[in-house]
């Protein structure tokens, strides 16, 4: 998981991105990292997103299951404020990681109500990491709202969006069992607004985030002055 995580990570650094005269320019050439090849569009990133979210969900072990989504929800927060938006790939990977993270704030399956494997032992995210959630939660609404509000959209978004979903559901489907069945209440549909998918952005995540982060006593006392 590491190496792939790596190699996700040196594919964005050497991202091509369309410049004013139509041509494309790589970013960071000078690094050369053995044959990877930098990332042409957000649907490439996301696929690899998304696959391995779905080897790190099947892994089973909380221990891993949990800082490796979290690292995986980062890295896709900061492409997508690096690349130009691809909304249906984005959408469907940003509402997988939704379900990946309001599972595992209640321990188990939020469709199912199957409890998580690994978490039997009373394991559960800490205080410290629903914190970080919150953070990312936050940083990638802003980032999802910004990037579709520039109107920069992938190359591929329009060409070949159908065949696009046919491609990443044949080779994602025996990559995991309870976050890659399907797309969820996140799938795109051509009828409902970006602003609507928008406000959807890690909805249930916030629900279950919400009771669970109450504001801080800081320990200060004061006396109302008379």
């Amino acid at each position: 998981m590491d190496e792939r995580l790596l190699r996700i990570q040196r594919r964005f650094a050497k991202r091509t991105t369309p410049t004013a005269a139509g041509h494309e320019i790589e970013k960071d050439a000078a690094l050369i990292w053995d044959d990877v090849k930098g990332y042409k569009s957000m649907r490439e990133a996301c696929k690899d997103v998304e696959e391995l979210l779905g080897v790190v969900w099947v892994s089973g072990t909380p221990s891993l299951v949990i800082p490796y989504t979290i690292n995986l929800a980062l890295l896709l927060s900061t492409m997508i404020a690096g690349m130009p938006a691809n909304p249906k790939q984005m959408f469907r990977v940003l509402g997988k990681l939704d379900h990946a993270f309001a599972s595992l704030l209640q321990a188990k399956d939020i469709d199912t109500g199957e409890r998580l494997p690994g978490f039997e032992n009373r394991w559960g995210v800490s205080g410290t990491e629903k914190v970080r959630m919150r953070s990312l939660v936050e940083r990638t609404r802003r980032c999802v709202m910004e990037s579709l509000k520039s109107g920069e959209l992938d190359e591929m978004y329009d060409s070949d969006a159908e065949d696009d979903n046919m491609e990443i559901d044949a080779e994602s489907e025996h990559e995991g069992d309870l976050i890659l069945e399907g797309d969820g209440p996140y799938q795109a549909e051509e009828e409902e607004s970006w602003e609507m998918q928008i406000a959807r952005v890690y909805d249930r995540t916030l629900m279950e985030l919400g009771e669970t982060l109450a504001e801080p006593d800081i320990g200060i006392v004061t006396e109302r002055r008379s």
